[in-house]
């Protein structure tokens, strides 16, 4: 048997071994994935996404179902936290005790993934400066993926905080700065709202 290049016609050479065909890379990465998912049990212990092996969007999807069934509506990305719409009230997850554990602790990213982390890291960038660095919050999803809400939180936390960095003792003064805050939010909105068929009033 001769092989006969295309190139160069003239060259011949001899076959002296033919290798069986290679597994193909996505039949190798579909084992993988097959063997990650065999532990359900486990899928929703993965606080952070980037440690699943592999990261695929099902192995992904997988995880946050998992945790999502676990009640668990808070999972890292990396720098990035992915925030599940529970669609049902969760009023211990947003207390001023948890609040407050979460302003209060040395390493709050010991703590599991939370939106009071986020917050929490921001306001101590700006505060342990020399000179204040500003932040962004850069808070995104589909349209009733709960933004809204999510942005209501990050402006109850900065408003409570801001009032105990200051020694705030009345509780009623406590209050009377977090209403301000909140009842800006409607005028903030203003600027970033337009009707769609999916949503009467969707942020942009």
């Amino acid at each position: 048997m001769f092989l006969i290049s295309h190139v160069l016609p003239q060259v011949k050479g001899f076959i002296h071994k033919v290798h069986p065909p290679q597994q193909s890379l996505n039949d190798s990465l579909e084992g993988e994935i097959q063997a990650f998912l065999i532990d359900e049990d486990q899928l929703h212990t993965y606080d952070d996404l980037t440690k699943v092996n592999p990261v695929t969007p099902a192995t992904v999807l997988k995880c946050l179902q998992a945790r999502y069934s676990m009640k668990v509506f808070y999972t890292h990305a990396g720098c990035t936290l992915v925030a599940l719409n529970p669609f049902q009230p969760i009023p211990d997850l947003y207390t001023l005790d948890v609040m407050k554990e979460y302003h209060c602790a040395p390493q709050p990213q010991e703590f599991k993934p939370h939106i009071f982390i986020v917050a929490e890291e921001a306001y101590r960038n700006i505060r342990g400066q020399l000179e204040p660095v500003n932040q962004s919050l850069v808070v995104s999803g589909e349209s009733g993926a709960g933004k809204t809400w999510t942005s209501r939180c990050l402006m109850k936390y900065y408003a409570t905080v801001a009032a105990v960095s200051c020694m705030v003792k009345s509780q009623d003064t406590v209050e009377r700065i977090e209403r301000r805050v909140l009842d800006s939010n409607p005028v903030m909105e203003a600027f970033g709202e337009t009707k769609r068929g999916v949503c009467i009033h969707v942020k942009m």
